[in-house]
């Protein structure tokens, strides 16, 4: 009988037993290869649902503010833009909003509103008609919690946009929203764009699509968008390097494309005053925008750059009788003054000295000096170095307005004219600037139109916000500056010799080729790389489920190599023949190895259609059950032949550990012994099983009949020291997992494995 035949005829005849071993190995390869199965199944799902959602985008353009919606198309008509990167780019506007069902009062909130045109569905392939005039359409979702069918009326409330920040002053602080009642068409599916979003997120998206016209008329911003979708045509997603360049790409497009106005630059230019004035639709012109300025007025050759800050006062008092209520005031940078307009200095009013800390009235030497135009300073009739208090208002950190007030001494009182009368140092503010009289003031803080006297309107009328009164720019910037700038305009100069056009076209020109998208409130975003990355970043729910299988799959190879031995035993006296005919112990060995193997490979054949099983069940939890754990039930199994091999291979390898570690005992018992079907004497097996004899169980309760000296002490038992090692160091463990020295998830689960099987050798002990 050939080796073959004999192997043949063990698996046959064996088949009870090695059918059990079998069902041990097909346990561990189903609950390992399942566990592998399910975290590629939620990284895939995740990945195929920000995919759907995203559609053809590849790139975002997005800024703090709103930009021209016509910088989409400049961006795609770059001589860079198409030729072999890029495809084509979509403007639109994306808010948050919320929506009301107007027969049930239903109410939807945190909705992503988008104000789209047809260059959306194009841009996305979809042979969708977009909404129009008053149409909206609803993601499906979204239109089942609402309760909504075609034809319902929805109410949409989307808050109006502000270029003004909202800490600052003259922001709108309440929530002045805008509603617009529109008309379901109808809802759109996940295929259909229904859940559109750059953004990768677990949880369902509710959104709702407007026409791009209406949305921007309602917001007041005709024209404008504030998100400009970028697809390429070749997609590399695991080129980082080639990623990186097409950013820097649309980063040069972008600047070569973005005018002034997107960036929320006003460049004006004042003829009367013969400068240039550079301003920011914000209010204040931030720390990075004002030194890029400084830079562009040295390469630009002019006279350079000088900073101004204009802040509206509640009031000017002198002594608190007389009082010229809502005024506003500018800081100046006195060293600055001499070159402001031709040359001319402003030292005027004999003895007038603008320097801080300086003046001719001792009381108030102390004081920081201020400059009243003629205007004020008849109105208050106060009179050189005499003392006037600025009441004004801030908004604090915390989120309440405050009023402060300051003291200045007068310094001087200048003509209504030149830097007296300058209307243009005043930037423009919703609710103030664009009003007709003080009357019409509809300003974001609390007023008081009482106080307004006939001549404060008519100073209004004929000098509108010009400022009444002028204090050191290092002063007014310790008062009034805010985390978004220190000053309010910048004014830029020619030199001698040169034209105010001449000036201005060069000026404009270094200072586009100073300014950086990114440092100035734009951003790109390569949202389909990054939303890739955050799915396989994402929970590995593999890993979890492997560590909650950990002891089903020792259990199943403790129970395989339980079988196997049990087999083994069953046949000593085929053992002890093989070996009497001639058959070495290492053949022997080699035999049932073999045994094993073959039933192994069963068993992880098995095991594979087990894990399939597994795997579906368990994404069958969590879209239904568990669906807090993901947020998400568009979760499908996802079947990764890598994962399906690793499980098979470390299921075998795992089983013939356990049969190698069995067959290594039945080398050392003699032929004899196993014909006759036992592993040797009691006394050798006891000795094998480390296990004391009876003598040995003499010396251990004294010395022999008739001795005198005292009984030896027992040593400890090995399984008592090492349970209490896996105790000690399962506590270890647990506590540096507790203080996060050592990741928590392996942490404490490798401490709660150590316990258990301290746990088990302590039972072992007790029970021996």
């Amino acid at each position: 009988m050939t080796t073959g035949q004999l192997l043949q005829r063990n698996l046959t005849y064996f088949w009870r037993t090695n059918l059990a071993v079998i069902a041990g190995v097909a346990i561990a390869v189903s609950v390992l290869a399942g566990a592998l199965l399910v975290g590629d199944s939620v990284r895939g799902s995740l990945r195929d649902l920000f995919l759907l959602r995203l559609g053809n985008t590849d790139h975002v353009v997005t800024s703090e503010g709103f930009f021209r919606e016509q910088l989409a198309r400049d961006i795609q008509n770059h001589p860079e833009f198409s030729p072999g990167e890029f495809a084509a780019a979509a403007p639109l506007i994306a808010l948050e909003g919320s929506i009301t069902h107007e027969a049930s009062r239903t109410l939807g909130t945190g909705i992503s509103v988008y104000g789209v045109d047809e260059r959306f569905w194009t841009f996305h392939g979809q042979p969708h008609r977009g909404p129009l005039d008053r149409e909206i359409l609803v993601s499906d979702g979204l239109a089942r919690e609402l309760g909504s069918t075609a034809g319902d009326a929805l109410l949409l409330r989307v808050q109006k946009p502000s270029e003004i920040p909202v800490e600052s002053l003259h922001s709108k602080k309440e929530d002045l929203g805008s509603t617009l009642r529109l008309t379901m068409r109808e809802s759109l599916s996940s295929a259909a764009l229904g859940e559109f979003s750059v953004q990768p997120r677990q949880g369902a998206t509710r959104a709702v699509f407007v026409p791009l016209k209406s949305l921007q008329k309602e917001l007041d911003q005709d024209g404008k968008a504030n998100l400009i979708l970028v697809n390429e045509n070749s997609r590399s997603e695991a080129d980082a390097t080639r990623q990186s360049a097409r950013k820097d790409l649309l980063v040069r497009i972008l600047k070569d494309t973005a005018s002034f106005e997107d960036y929320g630059i006003q460049l004006r230019v004042l003829d009367e005053q013969k400068a240039l004035s550079v301003e920011s639709s914000a209010g204040f012109i931030p720390e990075s925008l004002a030194e890029r300025v400084k830079m562009a007025t040295q390469s630009a050759d002019t006279s350079g750059a000088v900073p101004y800050l204009s802040y509206l006062i509640n009031s000017i008092l002198r002594d608190d009788k007389r009082e010229i209520p809502y005024s506003t005031v500018t800081g100046v940078d006195a060293e600055l003054l001499d070159v402001m307009q031709h040359g001319e200095s402003w030292h005027v009013a004999g003895g007038c000295d603008f320097s801080e800390g300086k003046g001719t009235v001792p009381a108030t030497a102390h004081l920081p000096p201020i400059m009243l135009n003629e205007w004020a300073g008849s109105d208050l009739q106060v009179k050189l170095g005499e003392r006037v208090t600025l009441d004004y208002y801030v908004w604090l950190a915390e989120g309440k307005l405050a009023t402060r007030s300051a003291e200045f001494r007068v310094a001087c009182i200048i003509p209504m004219k030149g830097l007296a009368a300058d209307r243009d140092l005043v930037p423009d503010y919703p609710g103030i600037t664009e009003s007709e009289t003080l009357g019409d003031w509809d300003p974001p803080f609390p007023i008081d139109l009482k106080r307004i006297r006939p001549q404060d309107e008519e100073y209004w009328k004929k000098y509108r916000a010009t400022p009444k009164g002028f204090i050191p720019l290092t002063v007014g910037q310790e008062l009034w500056q805010t985390r978004f700038g220190k000053v309010t305009s910048l004014r830029v100069w020619p030199k001698r010799g040169r034209t105010l056009a001449e000036t201005h076209l060069a000026f404009d020109r270094v200072l586009r080729e100073t300014l950086d998208p990114l440092h100035a409130g734009f951003s790109i975003l390569p949202v389909r790389a990054q939303g890739l990355e955050a799915s396989r970043g994402a929970t590995n729910f593999g890993e979890y489920f492997l560590y909650f299988s950990f002891f089903l799959v020792i259990s199943a190879l403790l129970l395989t190599a339980l079988f196997f031995k049990l087999g083994v035993e069953q046949r000593l006296r085929e053992i002890g023949l093989l070996q009497a005919i001639g058959y070495p112990a290492s053949r022997v060995r080699k035999l049932f190895l073999f045994e094993g193997i073959v039933i192994s490979i069963l068993g992880s054949l098995i095991g594979l259609a087990g894990a399939l099983a597994y795997g579906k069940l368990m994404m069958t939890g969590l879209s239904t059950w568990w669906v807090e754990a993901v947020g998400t039930t568009m979760l499908k199994l996802h079947v990764a032949p890598i994962s399906l091999l690793l499980g098979a291979v470390g299921g075998v390898v795992a089983a013939l550990v356990c049969i190698v570690w069995t067959l290594r005992r039945f080398g050392k018992a003699s032929s004899r012994s196993l014909l006759m079907g036992t592993l040797g004497d009691a006394e050798t097996r006891r000795r094998a099983d480390g296990e004391p004899g009876r003598s040995g169980d003499t010396e251990m309760l004294g010395h022999s009949k008739g001795s005198t000296t005292s009984p030896r002490r027992p040593s400890p038992s090995p399984r008592l020291l090492i349970a209490f090692a896996l105790t000690l160091l399962g506590l270890v463990i647990l506590l540096l997992a507790s203080f996060q020295l050592i990741e928590q998830t392996a942490g404490f689960f490798g401490a709660g494995l150590l316990l258990l099987a301290a746990a088990l050798c302590y039972q072992s002990v007790w029970l021996r």
